[in-house]
């Protein structure tokens, strides 16, 4: 008999081998599917990031109790930014580039704007905006691969200006955090004010460092003038921060309650008797609201029972970025980017804010806002905001000639 060479005896072990690894994988299953995100989990944005965190992990869970995308299971990668547009940009970009079909993206506006062209586009990779909603995102510096479930400071400031000129109030005052997304707020609230109550003016402006620690000079300066409103764009822990000295000098009752600004569940939990109640504010998906429609009753009671807490905006929304691109792949029949944004653009998908369509020419969901005033909400343990309007986004989203416009 032949002897087998030791060279000739590793080549066939070697052999044997590979074919073993390749029927231990057929064994396994299909590659899982990769979800990525540099999220805000620390810094200024942190409450709104760990929120939108538990989001992305129920719906992830949730896809695959039911089987995955495309029997494929789904996983989620993510790194802390810590609220810097810098490390975003680096951790997304090595995320995307070990392998991803879908990109989260960050909590802050600027570092959703930087991630966008600099992560995104390039990699051609979709990538869904759950929570920043500086309109810069899909209007000014839209690109392809990006699609966003959240109302933009356009759409916000068109309802939120709306409703305000429906009453008589002309001296406004404004405390907006000193960041991209609140100066596109504050840019949008003035010129819809000017065009919608000519007689309006805007008595003071003041815009406190993003995670600011003492709003005294601009609690002061707004009391001094007395307005007859005030519009804020503080939230999360600044609004936590700015809530509990703003109540020790009697800032609400001395302004009537005429205040309003974005809030969310959980930042009203974390406000307890610091809840500003009677103010006025508005919403992305206020659990209380949602909670009554059949499409999302199911979620709040689910997610309530996983987490021990109920859903915050931030949560509800992340979870509609993920379980949507879940619809456009199973819809595409691919996780291949330019395949899932054809869906995104052409498909109708079940959210928990209801059935919802994307803009062709800026990928934005045509999600409503949602105003009410803050009362104490016992039944929740908390204060929630108590719905009293709903601004579908036919009302609120930019026309195409505005937005081509805003690319120039």
């Amino acid at each position: 008999m032949e002897r087998i060479s030791l060279t000739r005896a590793g080549a066939l072990l070697a052999g044997v081998l590979l074919a073993l690894s390749g029927t231990i994988a057929s064994a396994e299953g299909p590659a899982p599917v990769k979800i990525v995100g540099s999220l805000d989990l620390s810094g200024p944005a942190s409450v709104l990031g760990q929120q939108s965190l538990a989001g992305v992990q129920f719906a992830i869970d949730s896809l695959n109790q039911r089987g995955g995308v495309l029997g494929q299971r789904v996983t989620f990668d993510k790194q802390d930014n810590g609220t810097n547009p810098q490390r975003a940009i680096s951790q997304a970009n090595a995320l995307v580039e070990a392998g991803a079909s879908l990109l989260l993206s960050p909590i802050s506006s600027g570092s959703t704007i930087a991630v966008s062209k600099m992560v995104s586009a390039r990699l051609k990779v979709p990538m869904c905006v759950a929570v920043s909603a500086a309109e810069e995102i899909t209007m000014k510096d839209y690109q392809p691969y990006v699609f966003s479930m959240a109302p933009t400071t356009y759409m916000l400031m068109r309802a939120l200006t709306a409703r305000l000129a429906k009453q008589p109030y002309r001296r406004y005052a404004l405390l907006v955090p000193d960041y991209a997304g609140g100066r596109s707020a504050a840019a949008r609230f003035k010129a819809f004010l000017k065009e919608m109550n000519p007689q309006a003016q805007i008595v003071v402006e003041e815009y406190p460092k993003l995670g600011a620690l003492d709003y005294t000079a601009s609690i002061n300066k707004i009391l001094a003038v007395k307005p007859d409103y005030v519009w804020a764009q503080v939230f999360g822990a600044d609004l936590v921060t700015f809530s509990k000295q703003a109540n020790a000098v009697g800032f609400f009752k001395q302004i009537n309650n005429h205040f309003m600004t974005v809030v969310d569940g959980d930042t009203l939990k974390m406000l307890g008797e610091n809840a500003p109640i009677g103010t006025e504010g508005y919403q992305y998906a206020p659990f209380n609201y949602l909670g009554k429609t059949p499409q999302a009753q199911q979620f709040v009671l689910q997610f309530k029972f996983s987490t021990g807490d109920y859903p915050s905006d931030w949560a509800s929304v992340a979870y509609d970025c993920v379980m949507t691109w879940a619809q456009a792949v199973n819809a595409a029949k691919s996780t291949r980017p330019d395949a899932v944004m054809r869906a995104i653009e052409t498909g109708t998908f079940d959210t928990l804010r209801g059935k919802v369509r994307f803009g062709q020419y800026d990928h934005e969901a045509e999600v409503p806002v949602y105003f009410g005033k803050v009362v104490k909400g016992d039944q929740y343990g908390r204060a929630v905001l108590d719905i009293d309007e709903v601004v579908p986004a036919s009302v609120t989203r930019p026309p195409k000639p505005v937005v081509e416009e805003a690319r120039k």
